[in-house]
């Protein structure tokens, strides 16, 4: 959910689909790719405290618009299964967790602004 409680973002791993929605359940976007699949059944999705939306598939981390139709910034190479992600909007860096191992690593990111 958007941190003001307007949007609610759903995402479906074996589609790759992030869907965008109202408070009261209208679809306001439907955004399709590859890169959100996840093989493992977890959330793949993180709304941080400042409105970035990250999506997740099984190999690439996507700041996505808060609309959810534009893939903003991509992370990808040496991101095998991650299982979950935190944005640190203090350090600007990604926290990001993985099923194949017990390592947190950090990615210091270039986030682009949702204000």
């Amino acid at each position: 959910m958007s941190p003001d409680g307007k949007m609610i973002y759903v995402t479906n791993l074996i589609n790759g689909m992030l869907r965008t929605l109202t408070r009261d359940g209208t679809v306001t976007a439907t955004f399709q790719d590859p890169a959100f699949k996840h093989d493992w059944i977890t959330d793949n999705i993180h709304v941080a405290a400042t409105g970035q939306v990250f999506v997740f598939g099984d190999n690439s981390i996507s700041q996505v618009d808060t609309v959810g139709k534009t893939i903003l910034n991509t992370i990808s190479g040496n991101i095998a299964n991650p299982a979950s992600v935190y944005y640190n909007e203090v350090t600007r860096k990604l926290i990001v967790g993985f099923w194949d191992h017990d390592n947190i690593n950090e990615f210091k990111t270039k986030t682009v602004p949702t204000f």
